[in-house]
């Protein structure tokens, strides 16, 4: 049994990945000129504006966001006529979403403060330690168990 005094919290993976997320988040909150945005709502649209239309079901896919929270994030950004939601004519189950022109404009004219939130939240670390935060980063998040 492990004693609470040699369980370090400064030292666990799943601390640190929360604080620096936190710091992330700042950040983004601080960079991105809409501040009604939040990061999970860009990666939405960043992900629909890849694919141009697609069914709910593979933009959480490939946002990697969850069903539920994705369907609540896709009824903000509508309300706010960023994204276009029709029912498929093949499946009438699925629901597919597009960006307006208006959520096209608003991802085109954030990218560059999404850059500047990535510089930022790497700012503390040098080249080499950059590339292997996000080597490592991608090797934890996209790894099978």
């Amino acid at each position: 049994m492990v004693d609470i005094v040699d369980y370090d919290l400064d030292r666990q993976i799943g601390y640190l990945l929360r604080r620096a997320y936190q710091r992330h988040t700042t950040i983004f909150q601080h960079e991105i000129p809409d501040d009604r945005l939040t990061s999970a709502q860009f990666a939405t649209m960043i992900t629909i504006h890849r694919l141009e239309a697609a069914p709910l079901v593979q933009i959480s896919a490939m946002a990697g966001i969850d069903h539920a929270t994705l369907r609540d994030i896709v009824t903000r950004l509508r309300k706010r006529g960023l994204l276009d939601v029709i029912q498929d004519r093949q499946d009438r189950r699925q629901r597919i979403v597009s960006l307006t022109a208006e959520g096209r404009m608003l991802v085109e004219n954030t990218i560059p403060s999404a850059i500047e939130v990535t510089e930022r939240t790497l700012a503390p670390l040098d080249m080499c330690e950059r590339v292997a935060a996000l080597h490592i980063l991608s090797k934890l998040a996209f790894s099978e168990e």
